[in-house]
């Protein structure tokens, strides 16, 4: 069974972040030069404070205008930030992401300090993965025929 530690180990572990002082706009460049759908919120001591996405930024601008890109990132983040630990399996993890409807989800060690972050589309690839390599077993036990 893959775990988020097997997917970040394959994906990496970079995490994007951002002041909660920022602006939407400082966030909205973060987010388009890095081509990511979320950007981690963390406090100056590198504390996760936050979550903030896109569409976060877009129902900003609907609401205000162009006047929302300059509210801060803390206006707008989602503060109560759903985790996982790296043992979870992808299983778990996409039936979490599915029930909460999150896209991006912060990985935590045990101890509570920021280790990855995945990503919806991470989870199914690795899932898609894990499932392509049961059916080659599958296959080279001659359960199941190409």
């Amino acid at each position: 069974m893959t775990t988020v530690s097997d997917l970040l180990n394959s994906k990496g572990r970079t995490i994007v972040s951002i002041l909660p002082t920022e602006t939407l706009e400082t966030a909205s460049k973060l987010l388009t030069e890095k081509r990511i759908g979320a950007v981690v919120v963390r406090d100056r001591r590198g504390k996760l404070a936050g979550i903030l996405s896109e569409r976060d930024i877009v129902r900003a601008i609907a609401d205000r205008g162009t006047a929302a890109l300059g509210l801060r990132v803390e206006d707008l983040m989602t503060k109560e930030v759903k985790t996982c630990l790296p043992t979870e399996t992808i299983k778990d993890l996409m039936r979490m992401m599915t029930l909460r409807r999150h896209r991006h989800v912060p990985v935590c060690d045990t101890a509570g300090e920021l280790i990855g972050v995945v990503s919806i589309g991470d989870a199914v690839k690795a899932r898609l993965d894990e499932q392509a390599s049961e059916v080659a077993v599958l296959r080279d036990l001659n359960l199941i025929k190409a």
